[in-house]
């Protein structure tokens, strides 16, 4: 029987950057809660849809983390996408919203932080371990 590759160590550090970019967005949603309903508002969404959208869309991160971290090669590929399509969405929101500088250079961190895990989770050790968990051993 083979013995089965242990995570490398630069998954594990993407993992624990990824779970920060998370709680640092959370926190960061609730010092910038009234500048989003204010937008959300001015849509025509409101409250309930302002809730569930931040809410949902960390949870589902929080699943990719998840999953990334069980050696699931399309939640590593899914991340890197959402995070692609969501950097000019982030950068449009930052421009036309009233949010603080503060909360803006988090934003940018935070966008630095996932580019660094991102990094780590496409290295070629990491796309090593990420093939062996997709094997199945009989």
């Amino acid at each position: 029987m083979k013995e089965k590759k242990s995570r490398p160590d630069k998954v594990s550090t993407a993992i624990i950057l990824l779970w920060i970019v998370i709680a640092a967005g959370v926190i960061s949603s609730i010092f910038n809660f009234s500048s989003s309903l204010e937008i959300a508002n001015a849509s025509g969404f409101g409250l309930g849809w302002l809730i569930f959208t931040l809410y949902f869309t960390y949870l589902l991160l929080a699943f990719f983390i998840w999953k990334i971290g069980q050696g699931r090669n399309w939640a590593r590929i899914t991340y890197l996408v959402l995070f692609i399509l969501g950097v000019p969405m982030t950068i449009y929101s930052y421009l036309i919203s009233a949010i603080s500088t503060l909360s803006i250079i988090l934003g940018i961190a935070g966008a630095i932080v996932q580019i660094i895990a991102l990094i780590f989770l496409f290295q070629k050790q990491s796309s090593d371990w990420f093939k062996s968990k997709k094997k199945k051993v009989p």
